[in-house]
């Protein structure tokens, strides 16, 4: 089969292996659509990973869906011809990669998702499962999103489902566009507003009290202040809950600054994914949830596609998420091609 191996740091070859063999507990998927996750799959390629993925070689890519094509005999609750995505940590750009039911956080899709969408999902396990459900929001509640990357769009759009408003943040023009595209009743240009701008828009939005919750959606401070963190602090109401997203980076906590007063005088609790979930089956269920709301209709991934590409063209679009801030979203690949 073809894969996309990352031999060592910056070192990326498209080469022929083996199509793996199975065990009793585990499915073959052939993949029909993968897609870049534009922080760790590249902090994955630079080397600069402080993580389970820090090892090479490997197959990069975790987001993934195909087709179960061999089902192992211990297999109960998966059969052939079924659609499955999910966070691989065996490599999602090959032709075909290994499923460990019983290990992985995996969801089964409806034929309705379209192909170019299906692999996006994975993507709820960390925004909705890890930070936008564990903040149980309200139906009356405002929520505050800062960062309009990928994995920010999905929670501005899964908190959508149930608060009242989503405001969201950003330092590119073409995010605060497409999260006003997906459902933000508010979104705010960092790179042309103050902090002091941003808190004061937040709370004339809320009638002066604040966000009742804020997701934290940034791998690194892009601002030229490096005041993220306490812009949210700031925006938020007294008693309010903060929660978020972190990516395993080398270095990544000197892209970041906090005034730890902030947090202690508004008295804000922290949600976080174990506060929420007593089992594997609870976030699972999570997950599925998510995934129906795109099968309904009711989330548009659609529109975080911005470019289609094949294996071969994969240092392409990884240099896309990183240097093409506002031209890009999500870049989908196809092994096909």
């Amino acid at each position: 089969m073809k894969a996309a191996i990352l031999e060592k740091p910056g070192v990326l070859k498209i080469k022929e292996i083996d199509i793996p063999k199975i065990k009793s507990d585990e499915i073959l998927l052939k993949v029909q659509v993968a897609s870049i996750c534009n922080a760790t799959d590249n902090h994955i390629y630079h080397g600069d990973f402080d993580g389970f993925h820090d090892f090479y070689p490997q197959i990069l890519g975790h987001e993934v869906a195909g087709e179960a094509i061999e089902i192992g005999a211990d297999v109960k609750d998966i059969k052939l011809g079924d659609i499955i995505a999910l966070y691989t940590p065996r490599g999602a750009f090959c032709e075909y990669t290994i499923v460990r039911p019983t290990d992985d956080l995996w969801v089964r899709l409806p034929e309705s998702i379209p192909l170019r969408t299906r692999s996006l999902v994975e993507m709820f396990h960390g925004a909705y499962v890890s930070a936008v459900h564990p903040a149980q929001i309200k139906p009356h509640e405002t929520v505050l999103i800062v960062g309009q990357g990928p994995l920010g769009l999905t929670a501005a759009a899964t908190a959508k489902l149930t608060a009242h408003q989503v405001l969201t943040v950003d330092v590119h023009e073409f995010r605060v566009k497409k999260s006003l595209e997906i459902g933000a009743d508010a979104s705010y240009n960092r790179s042309e507003m103050t902090t002091d701008q941003i808190v004061e828009a937040v709370r004339s939005q809320t009638g002066g009290k604040g966000a009742d919750v804020v997701v934290m959606c940034i791998s690194e401070d892009r601002s030229a202040e490096r005041d993220a963190f306490d812009m949210a602090l700031k925006s938020l109401k007294m008693r309010g809950r903060i929660t978020g997203l972190f990516v395993d980076a080398k270095g990544i906590e000197n892209n970041h600054r906090l005034n730890p007063r902030l947090l202690l005088r508004k008295e804000a609790t922290f949600a976080h994914t174990l506060q929420v979930y007593g089992s594997q089956a609870d976030e699972l269920k999570a997950f599925q949830f998510a995934v129906d709301k795109v099968a309904e209709g009711k989330i548009n991934f659609d529109a975080f596609v911005t470019h289609e590409i094949g294996f071969d063209e994969l240092e392409y679009g990884l240099d896309l998420c990183v240097n093409h801030m506002n031209d890009v979203i999500k870049v989908v690949l196809y092994p096909s091609r």
